[in-house]
């Protein structure tokens, strides 16, 4: 007998077992990971948060800015470094997982979820040093217009940092995209989990907003998830091995079409069947008898007293 790929993947399998057994021992782990990352989140986009109040215009305002908040946007840097490290155990496990249950997933996102964090944190830590350099020289220079500015910040290795860190966030960007869109088809990610997720990694690329905010807000969801803390349960896909939708609220209460028990999902009930017609009994040619008297019945009468 042919035994197809979804039976392979039951978790009544040997391998089955072994990656469930896997996802319990180190979910906890990465789930505690994934909560000091939001951490480390929120206390970096805390400390450049007075560089974002300066609202610069120019690269001269920019250097003047990062001069005076020298030591928060440092902190900043490293702060968002420990983060992405951290970030990687959490698309590492993820990917693993749902890779289990989708084997469609593509295994770039596996290695873009290692490579981008790590060096777009490295970038990250080390360029605001580089910057920090410049503004000092720019500052206690002579030249204050804007012109020296540009040839400080997009010369030497600040430019090869201007290079690096976008590489590095795009290749972030898409690990963050394809595992989180991956985990939700498979439903081991709620779809309001998942959105954040990919929502926060194109922030990365294209620069609408701060993206810290909404990694904050993924990294604590699935860091819930992962320790099995979500509100009314995480989706069967966990428990199962399978890849099964994650359930909807109403789906849940059992309100929703097709689900037992609730109101819009019971079982409609038989119509009843229509009454018999009632039964005509014809007599004589002048007369029609029925159980009550009918419209024609009447008539005939009527036209019979009028003769009468």
């Amino acid at each position: 007998m042919t035994v197809t790929p979804e039976e392979r993947n039951q978790s009544a399998t040997p391998e089955g077992a072994n990656q469930l057994a896997w996802e319990r021992q180190w979910g906890p782990r990465v789930g505690i990971a994934a909560g000091l990352a939001s951490v480390c989140v929120l206390a970096s986009f805390a400390f450049q948060l007075p560089l974002l109040r300066d609202k610069t215009k120019d690269e001269a305002e920019t250097l003047t800015s990062v001069h005076k908040h020298a030591t928060g946007y440092v902190a900043s840097g490293i702060f968002q470094m420990l983060a992405m490290f951290l970030v990687v155990g959490v698309l590492v496990y993820l990917f693993r997982a749902t890779k289990f249950r989708r084997p469609q997933t593509p295994s770039v996102a596996y290695y873009l979820g290692i490579a981008g964090p790590i060096i777009f944190g490295i970038a990250g830590a080390i360029g605001p040093f580089v910057i920090k350099h410049y503004a000092t020289e720019f500052v206690n220079g002579a030249n204050h217009s804007n012109q020296h500015a540009k040839d400080l910040v997009n010369g030497g290795s600040a430019q090869i940092f201007s290079i690096i860190t976008p590489a590095a966030g795009l290749a972030f960007a898409f690990s963050m995209i394809m595992t989180n869109v991956n985990a939700i088809r498979v439903g081991l990610l709620s779809t309001f989990a998942g959105v954040i997720g990919v929502i926060g990694g194109v922030l990365f690329v294209i620069p609408l907003g701060p993206p810290q905010l909404l990694l904050f807000f993924y990294l604590v969801s699935v860091s819930i998830i992962f320790l099995d803390r979500w509100p009314g349960g995480r989706g069967p896909a966990w428990a199962t091995g399978k890849a099964v939708k994650w359930p909807t609220a109403m789906e849940r209460r059992g309100m929703a079409p097709g689900a037992r028990g609730g109101p819009r999902g019971r079982q409609p009930e038989p119509e009843p069947e229509p009454k018999a017609e009632r039964e005509l009994t014809i007599g004589s040619d002048e007369e029609v008898q029925e159980a009550g008297p009918s419209r024609t019945s009447r008539k005939r009468k009527r036209k019979q007293g009028r003769k009468h």
